[in-house]
């Protein structure tokens, strides 16, 4: 579990330095876990270093983690009720953005999948 974690940990940390160091716009989270997915994609095609990037703590820190993500979603409930007065004062134009980010989500998944199910066709049924 502890080099499980430190992996997440690291990857973590990596992602703050990125962030912290470009000032691009992205969130420190998102770039840890691009590194985190990175590193899951490398360690499974990388055989031919000296040493294993395989190991079990990993995946079970990781199905941990995914498991209590649940708790992790309350410091941003926190976070939210601290500035209830900032979210109050702006309902109108939180609420636009929901509704829009929304539809837009709903239409780019509707387009996406149209586009690729044209290149892997559903198999047909009781085909005899």
């Amino acid at each position: 579990m502890i080099v499980g974690l430190a992996v997440v940990l690291l990857c973590q940390l990596i992602g703050e330095i990125f962030a912290y160091t470009t000032h691009l716009p992205l969130p420190a989270p998102v770039v840890g876990l691009v590194l985190l997915f990175g590193f899951f994609v490398v360690r499974d095609r990388w055989e031919w270093l000296p040493f294993s990037l395989r190991s079990e703590e990993i995946d079970k820190t990781c199905e941990t983690l995914v498991q209590q993500m649940a708790l992790l979603f309350v410091p941003a409930g926190v976070g939210i009720v601290q500035r209830l007065g900032i979210l109050q004062a702006n309902i109108l134009g939180v609420l636009a953005i929901i509704v829009v980010t929304t539809a837009v989500s709903i239409t780019v998944t509707a387009f996406t999948f149209r586009f690729v199910s044209r290149w892997f066709p559903a198999p047909m049924e009781n085909q005899e």
